[in-house]
């Protein structure tokens, strides 16, 4: 750009296209090159709160018509991502975005790096392996390698292959990550990840317990009618559905869209998952399965929020009479 005039300066032009509102400015972007962008986005991003009699200085005479305003409103984020948004196509106004600001997830990541690694790579693990490499490769550069040394070798060869596959993150994608981030921190705060979760616990012994069941039941709520309710609610787990018989998964499937058992199967292992698709005719078993390829590697908050539905229509099928299932037997 030249600088020969005051107002074709960097600055000046910052100046300029902050005054003129997005879709002007967005428009004025469009006639210089990707270059002299990224130099005067970089100088919008810098400029808070400018006074008009500041901008009269910087712009000479050329912005009388601004004599009247007490100022121009500063380059915020969203200001400088919506004028770039119009300007450039969307990968390129984000990627831009990014780099004057800094990647939003790695500042969002930053937080967790008080979290002992041990505590936090117990949480990861849930999550596919996708989402925990792309997470450990937005953490701080230290605290990442002491996360990597709380996996196994074979592990960490696989989270160091996937770290080198990242690429531009989609909108969908960070969004997911900042969930995950902020399930982390949620779970660290209350304790979950050493919490015994006692009733569960109860469930797993009544499950495997020999004596009656219906009498222990009546002792339970006899003392404490709460804590029975709970016992029992944790006894409905959703994989002694892969103990019922062929007849129980029909009617089940009945009222369990293919989308739901997609997120609920993902984490299953290949046994169970076949034999939930083996149930249903071919054409409606190879939608699941399409479905399963398609939604990929998805939060574990979406695989528990979908076993949570089925198990609820389990339940209602229960209180219908409708399912033989009791959903309280042993599991081998």
């Amino acid at each position: 750009m030249d600088d020969k005039q005051t107002y074709q300066s960097v600055d000046g032009v910052a100046m300029l296209v902050l005054s003129m509102g997005e879709d002007i400015g967005a428009e004025v972007l469009k006639g210089f090159t990707h270059e002299e962008i990224k130099q005067i986005t970089h100088a919008m991003s810098k400029m808070q709160d400018i006074k008009a009699a500041d901008a009269m200085i910087s712009l000479s005479g050329f912005f009388d018509d601004f004599r009247r305003h007490s100022g121009i409103l500063g380059g915020t984020r969203k200001y400088i991502t919506n004028v770039l948004e119009k300007t450039l196509n969307g990968n390129l106004a984000r990627d831009l975005v990014s780099e004057i600001y800094g990647d939003e997830i790695r500042s969002h990541a930053e937080k967790l790096a008080w979290i002992p690694p041990d505590l936090l790579v117990n949480d990861l693990r849930k999550e596919h392996i996708n989402l925990q490499a792309l997470l450990i490769a937005h953490l701080p550069l230290e605290y990442s390698g002491r996360v990597m040394d709380e996996y196994e070798e074979k592990e960490c060869h696989e989270l160091i292959l996937q770290i080198s596959k990242t690429q531009v993150l989609t909108s969908g994608l960070m969004e997911t990550l900042k969930d995950l981030i902020d399930r982390c921190k949620i779970n660290y705060h209350s304790g979950g990840s050493s919490s015994l979760q006692g009733s569960k616990v109860v469930a797993n012994l009544i499950n495997r317990y020999s004596g009656n069941k219906s009498h222990l039941f009546e002792y339970l709520h006899d003392r404490d009618k709460q804590t029975a309710e709970m016992v029992e609610e944790a006894m409905f787990d959703f994989f002694t559905l892969f103990n019922q018989d062929l007849e129980t998964i029909n009617v089940i499937n009945e009222r369990v869209s293919l989308e739901c058992w997609a997120y609920a199967l993902k984490g299953t292992n290949k046994e169970c998952r076949l034999y939930i698709i083996n149930s249903m005719p071919q054409r409606v078993s190879t939608e699941l399965k399409e479905n399963l390829v398609r939604i990929g590697a998805v939060p574990v908050s979406q695989v528990e929020q979908a076993r949570k539905e089925i198990i609820d229509i389990v339940k209602e099928l229960q209180a219908e009479g409708r399912s033989s299932s009791t959903l309280l037997t042993n599991q081998d």
